[in-house]
């Protein structure tokens, strides 16, 4: 028995260095979470007057590692999306849809904890 429990006990310790001393699990993988907001809504301001940005459905959302894009979706109705990535440390970039073309971009690090973002494209309103 006590043979057995130190083989295992080998094993876990060899399968846990696999991943490199102190590295996160290559394998894993982690969730980022977000909405697109487009802003300013309104052509004029005014103290008092709410004009609160407005979300963005069918915008492209690409996760970039470098250059590389390593993941990609496009917001819903209400402008959220979700991407699964490997860990790792990505530039996460929105792209408003129709008439005025901007983009928002916000880094974000993957890991076991989830992130959330918003990002906040130009409206082209001025």
């Amino acid at each position: 028995m006590k043979r057995f429990l130190l083989a295992l006990l080998a094993a876990v310790l060899w399968l846990g260095g696999c991943a490199g001393p102190g590295g996160p699990d290559p394998g894993h993988t982690g969730v980022v979470t977000g909405v697109v907001l487009t802003a300013p809504t309104c052509p004029v301001e005014r103290v008092g007057q709410e004009c609160p940005p407005r979300p963005v459905p069918g915008a492209a959302v690409v996760a970039l590692d470098g250059e590389a894009v390593r993941g990609s979706t496009l917001t819903d109705g209400i402008g959220a999306f979700r991407l699964t990535l490997p860990d790792g440390r990505y530039v996460i970039k929105a792209s408003n849809v129709g008439g005025y073309v901007s983009t928002a971009t916000e880094p974000a690090v993957i890991s076991e904890t989830p992130v959330h973002i918003t990002l906040v494209v130009d409206s082209g309103i001025r």
